[in-house]
């Protein structure tokens, strides 16, 4: 009996509509933090972090193909591994500034093809990235924009002086990597730790942070319109004058979350 050309399109829409995936709910989230394969030190900084409603927040998907930028030891790598599952994909990109830091952690933590959806681009620039455009749903970074920034450090203690970069990262580059990289309906999650208004560029050497009217700027001119902000974690009482590496404010910085999206052409 042949279908009716009705029939075939209401069958063919319902199948459509029931294998769409759908964001990752927040019980489905809290069930990723709390599993067994979760290292311990990670499950450590949860309170101070709350990835879950970060995730949620992000509208993560199984499948999805997510970008972490200035990924670290590779902390939030780890749970959009676990959130998009095997099908989804994971970039940990970090550039050789911040290669310095991260080796050892992200190391450890993806060896023997432990986390086998994490692609890492090591000691490679944002804007030199190999990915293919429009293939990524979710660009994220967590606690370091302002490491486009950050050319140098002094030693509190010594007053030592230590250059890292000649000079900034070319922003501007680099957003239009990222940008070009995005599907159409991607979204980009910005978290920082947020610095004394007008502070400028000195911020990010000096205290490790960025005035937010700095990145809203910043991600405006380069074609990203913002669409939600997030307050979870919000700390109006932070000092913003102290390094976000102190005893006294590590853990407790006013941090600003937002999401952007692609602007229309």
């Amino acid at each position: 009996m042949r279908i009716s050309a009705l029939a075939l399109l209401l069958a063919t829409s319902f199948t459509a509509t029931s294998v769409l995936a759908t964001p990752l709910s927040m019980l489905d989230l809290n069930k990723l933090m709390v599993s067994s394969g979760r290292p311990a030190k990670d499950k450590a900084r949860d309170e101070a972090r709350k990835p879950a409603e970060v995730m949620h927040f992000s509208g993560v998907e199984q499948g999805d193909k997510v970008l972490d930028l200035f990924a670290g030891g590779g902390w939030y790598s780890e749970l959009f591994s676990m959130a998009v599952g095997s099908k989804g994909k994971v970039y940990a990109q970090n550039d050789s500034v911040i290669w310095r830091f991260a080796e050892k952690g992200i190391t450890e933590r993806t060896k023997a093809n432990r986390l086998s959806n994490v692609t890492r681009l090591d000691k490679i620039d944002i804007a030199d990235m190999d990915i293919p455009a429009k293939s990524i749903d979710i660009a994220f970074t967590a606690l370091n924009y302002h490491d486009l920034f950050f050319t140098y450090n002094i030693d509190e203690k010594t007053g030592e002086r230590t250059e890292f970069r000649e000079q900034a990262v070319d922003h501007k580059a680099a957003l239009a990597k990222i940008k070009a990289s995005m599907k159409d309906d991607g979204v980009f999650i910005i978290i920082d730790h947020e610095a004394i208004r007008g502070s400028g560029y000195d911020a990010p050497n000096s205290v490790h942070r960025i005035d937010s009217n700095i990145v809203r700027y910043q991600m405006a001119e380069a074609g990203f319109k913002l669409v939600e902000e997030a307050f979870y974690l919000r700390n109006p009482n932070d000092n913003k004058s102290i390094n976000v590496f102190e005893k006294e404010t590590r853990g407790k910085t006013d941090r600003f979350i937002y999401k952007f999206v692609k602007k229309a052409q």
